[in-house]
């Protein structure tokens, strides 16, 4: 399907863009997906290989889109326990380290007596620590389990994956494709983009703060 105005992917106002990892995967999905009656909507199965296409084009902003989400996300549970666990082993070691300094400089480096210099060593060395083990333990860790099954495999699915895309101009028919795709066809991912190739909600359900409810929604295919 050729864009209708110059910036545009797609002529439908919403698609949504799946990927399964073989063709007869994806066929077998279109057709399934025609017999469903999707009310005013097109399927289509993307040529293999077509980089640069509109299809791969859309998945890759949106796989950029939950990249960058996540990067900005609050830490995940894997990163808190982490944070803690580095936080606490840290400030025990710093807390020993520095009662070790504090005692060789309380035995005569300089003019303070030796509980003081020591007290003050492991209180300095316990916070640097656990501030060092926060940093450490929560960077270490995953930010969520699913990336630990993709090390395996990090292609971009739209570089990997056979990809399919319904096109339509009513929400609520792309709404139930996505549905149908995520949770009868099982396929590896499933994407929603406006005519420009913008992700959709869910994946993009709050882009930024400014955007009041449902913007993106009502703005898709207008620009």
């Amino acid at each position: 399907m050729t864009a209708a105005h110059e910036g545009r992917l797609f002529d439908s106002a919403f698609n949504v863009v799946a990927g399964f990892r073989g063709r007869f995967e994806a066929e077998a999905a279109a057709r399934q997906l025609k017999y469903a009656g999707l009310q005013g909507a097109t399927v289509e199965v993307a040529a293999r290989p077509d980089p640069g296409g509109p299809m791969e084009t859309a998945e890759l902003r949106a796989e950029m889109q939950d990249e960058l989400s996540a990067s900005w996300a609050g830490a995940t549970g894997r990163q808190a326990r982490g944070a803690v666990f580095g936080g606490g082993a840290f400030a025990l070691t710093g807390l020993v380290v520095g009662a070790v300094f504090g005692l060789l400089l309380g035995l005569g480096l300089v003019d303070a007596p030796v509980a003081g210099t020591m007290l003050a060593g492991a209180i300095i060395g316990a916070v640097g620590g656990a501030v060092a083990g926060l940093v450490v333990g929560g960077g270490m860790a995953p930010r969520a389990a699913r990336e630990v099954a993709d090390l395996d495999d990090p292609t971009p699915a739209a570089e990997r994956d056979v990809l399919l895309v319904v096109h339509a101009n009513e929400p609520d028919t792309a709404q139930q494709a996505a549905r149908l795709l995520r949770e009868d066809l099982h396929a590896d991912r499933v994407d929603l983009v406006d005519a420009a190739g913008t992700p959709l909600p869910p994946q993009a359900g709050h882009p930024r703060p400014a955007d009041p409810k449902d913007y993106w929604w009502r703005e898709a295919g207008q620009g």
